[in-house]
């Protein structure tokens, strides 16, 4: 009989997610330790008892000594930044990544953010809140349309992809893509009928040394890279600057991706029109930002990607990628630590 492999679980899935991964093959033991709400986040050591040859979570442990048969971990999210400073980047264990899962609830959240920012609806939320009916309504909430502008996308990854599909086919925007290396084809992980997987929605495509030139062009820009010592304040003075009078950025990457006292300033001098963040160098955002009270800012408690069928979307790439770990085939959006995701 083939050797056993045990999986240890400690994210949130309920009976019929875990029964979706152990259905992938009898070989697999999977045992479900579910980290407590609200936990640190910082390590999962204490839940290894030695004889795990595959972690899913979202930190794997610190003390690898406690996880000596330890082959392969499956992260719950995204990306993988929280790993910068970890043990386990130095040793050949490999890491995957939930990118992909994340295609439909932040792509239509990058939507609701420009849609919003265009409409002027956090005016709309203030008002609201003091009960008051402007005189000059019209004028004051006279916003942007969406259709036939330009969105600049700075990480042409599964959300960019996913957003590029709703503004070109839903407002017949423009599209400008930004990548690494010029790559147009998606490698990792794609939902059935998701997204550009093959790249032909974009009208230009641009490298980064080319940044300046895509933010000159857009009309909204979307921020979906992932963070790495490469695009860490990719985004300071010199971009905002480049950027139109009129036109708004839209972050649901990372925070530290922008430099947020440039960004204060941007929006406080009005060299952009506006700015939609749902994620902060930060987190919690301190009750000191300025970000707070600019009328021009649309905030979010880094919730954009949140939906009811995150879990379902997370087992069925895991298992997907446990049985391509089983038959030897190449892992989806395995992480390469010489490039940082």
């Amino acid at each position: 009989m083939a050797k056993q492999i045990k999986v240890l679980v400690t994210g949130r899935f309920n009976d019929t997610q875990l029964n979706r991964l152990r259905s992938v093959s009898p070989r697999l033991v999977v045992v479900s330790k579910p980290v407590a709400e609200g936990w640190s986040r910082t390590d999962t050591s204490n839940l290894f008892e030695g004889d795990e040859d595959i972690f899913y979570g979202f930190m794997p442990p610190r003390n690898l000594s406690k996880a000596p048969h330890l082959k392969w971990v499956q992260l719950h999210s995204a990306g993988n930044n929280q790993l910068t400073d970890h043990p386990i980047m130095d040793t050949n264990i490999l890491i995957t990544t939930a990118s992909g899962i994340h295609a439909v609830p932040i792509g239509e959240f990058a939507v609701m953010m420009m849609l919003a920012l265009a409409r002027h609806v956090p005016r709309m939320v203030r008002l609201q809140d003091r009960s008051e009916w402007p005189k000059d309504r019209s004028k004051m909430f006279a916003g942007s349309e969406l259709r036939g502008k330009t969105l600049g996308i700075v990480g042409y990854g599964s959300i960019g992809r996913e957003t590029a599909r709703i503004a070109k086919q839903g407002f017949n925007m423009r599209i400008l893509a930004l990548t690494r290396n010029g790559k147009k084809e998606d490698s990792g992980y794609i939902e059935k009928n998701l997204g550009d997987p093959n790249g032909r929605l974009p009208n230009a495509w641009f490298l980064p040394n080319q940044l300046s030139e895509l933010l000159n062009q857009s009309d909204f820009v979307l921020i979906s890279t992932p963070l790495t010592s490469e695009t860490q304040q990719m985004i300071g003075e010199t971009e905002l600057r480049a950027m139109k009078p009129t036109a708004y950025i839209i972050n649901i990457a990372r925070g530290a991706i922008i430099s947020e006292n440039a960004l204060v300033r941007a929006l406080k001098e009005r060299w952009i029109a506006g700015a939609g963040l749902d994620v902060f160098a930060t987190e919690p955002l301190p009750v000191t930002s300025e970000l707070w009270k600019l009328e021009n800012a649309l905030i979010a408690p880094h919730v954009s990607g949140d939906s009811p069928s995150y879990e379902d979307r997370a087992a069925d790439l895991f298992a997907e990628n446990l049985r391509r770990y089983l038959t030897g085939e190449r892992l989806l959006n395995l992480v390469d630590r010489t490039r940082g995701y």
